[in-house]
């Protein structure tokens, strides 16, 4: 049995657990939005009547006067904690995977590293909350792992020297957290190695060395004549192309398609709704759809119900990737897009500040708390009451249990006496 690219991408993690609809992603982000507000909200009150209990009033010292001398105004109802919204939480995950863009560009990462980092940072924002977990530690983190997983072997203190005012233990601390708002799942199946096929296999095309389809009647002479004749534009008139000026032509689409897959594609939900081959063709449609459609004519006939059905996919997933704010098409003037990067900055601006006020006081020092993790698990190791009862049980049976398989397949361990007489008898 012959498995298909397709076939293993239907086996991988990002087809099962990272794929949605539309309907579910909006869901997801919904039911993490209300979760993360509510507990903002309860974290926040609490934390005000713990300071408002601590607080002396004028009337605790019965002097009418605080203990600064001043007079004290009556206590005003602190307001209700202004939470993001949906659109808000995305906005703010959207722009921070613009800036791990940046910074991929900044430390000269592989374009593999880059993209990963970024999709890391928006499956972890699937279901956890800017307010929960700010963006800007998360992402810095979030790279740094990414360039670990495929390879990249930066180490942790060149990596932390890029940044001005991080210590390594702040780049550290959120690694586990990322982890299990990962799943422990590290592969991101990228659509670039696709690209690449496909421009390859428009090459040998225009040599004449293209391979119809079964049921087709054209020959490989065909096929090429065809392509040189292709128009420039969807409708327009036919061309006359020789060899070289059409693969000219398929080296600007490839260009044009690469730059929308490390650009849109990583700043877009297109990981998340699309398989890797719909977002490369869907780039490719971008940068030129006349050659992108007779790609397809010669894998599928043109009055194929899939091919209608594929086509239809592909437009969809290619108006996602335009319509970001970063997708630079002929018919965007520059004024145009310099107006829609600053309003987009004020925006931002907005958001970030509003971020400010309503972050869980519970999450904010990430290093304090993953330093006091592992103090709770060093007390509870060492039989104190830093975890839970029922965690340190369940921890302690696991090492009961792998010690007692490892003597089932070792045998038990010798002790030093035992040794040194079998050495005597053997006479060493």
């Amino acid at each position: 049995m012959r498995l298909t690219e397709d076939d293993l991408y239907r086996t991988s993690t990002q087809y099962k657990h990272w794929s949605f609809t539309p309907a579910q992603l909006a869901d997801q982000r919904k039911t993490t939005n209300i979760s993360a507000s509510e507990r903002v909200k309860q974290n926040v009150a609490r934390k005000r009547a713990a300071k408002a209990f601590d607080t002396p009033t004028a009337s605790d010292n019965g002097s009418g006067v605080d203990t600064n001398g001043a007079n004290t105004p009556l206590r005003t109802v602190d307001r209700e904690v202004n939470c993001l919204t949906v659109a808000e939480e995305k906005k703010l995950v959207d722009t921070f995977c613009e800036r791990a863009l940046e910074l991929g560009t900044f430390l000269n990462f592989p374009t593999e590293v880059t993209a990963t980092g970024i999709q890391f940072l928006r499956r972890f924002y699937l279901f956890n909350s800017p307010m929960t977990y700010e963006p800007q530690t998360i992402s810095r983190t979030a790279m740094f792992f990414a360039n670990k997983v495929e390879g990249a072997h930066l180490t942790l203190e060149k990596y932390v020297a890029s940044f001005p005012k991080a210590t390594a233990e702040q780049v550290l601390a959120p690694e586990y957290l990322i982890v299990q708002g990962l799943r422990f799942q590290f592969q991101v199946r990228h659509p670039f190695h696709g690209l690449k096929g496909g421009h390859l296999e428009m090459m040998e095309m225009s040599r004449g060395n293209a391979e119809p389809l079964p049921a087709s009647e054209k020959t490989k002479e065909e096929i090429q004549e065809e392509l040189f004749q292709l128009p420039r534009k969807p409708n327009g008139p036919a061309q006359d192309m020789t060899v070289k000026q059409l693969q000219g032509r398929m080296g600007n689409a490839y260009a044009l398609a690469s730059k929308i897959l490390k650009g849109p594609a990583q700043l877009t939900d297109a990981y998340f709704l699309y398989t890797p081959s719909q977002i490369w063709l869907a780039a490719h449609l971008l940068a030129d759809e006349p050659l992108t459609l007779f790609y397809l004519s010669t894998k599928q006939a043109l009055d194929s119900p899939l091919l209608q059905k594929l086509l239809a996919v592909i437009r969809e997933c290619a108006a996602l990737l335009s319509s970001h704010h970063s997708y630079t098409s002929d018919q965007t003037s520059p004024a145009e897009k310099a107006a829609r990067d600053k309003a987009e900055k004020e925006e931002v601006q907005k958001l970030i500040k509003k971020l400010k006020q309503c972050r869980d006081p519970d999450k904010i020092d990430l290093v304090k708390l993953n330093q006091a993790q592992k103090r709770d698990a060093v007390k509870s190791e060492d039989g104190g009451s830093g975890l839970e009862e029922s965690k340190a049980k369940r921890r302690k049976l696991g090492r009961e249990k792998y010690e007692k398989e490892a003597d089932e397949f070792f045998g038990p361990e010798l002790g030093k006496k035992n040794v040194a007489v079998d050495v005597e008898t053997k006479g060493v």
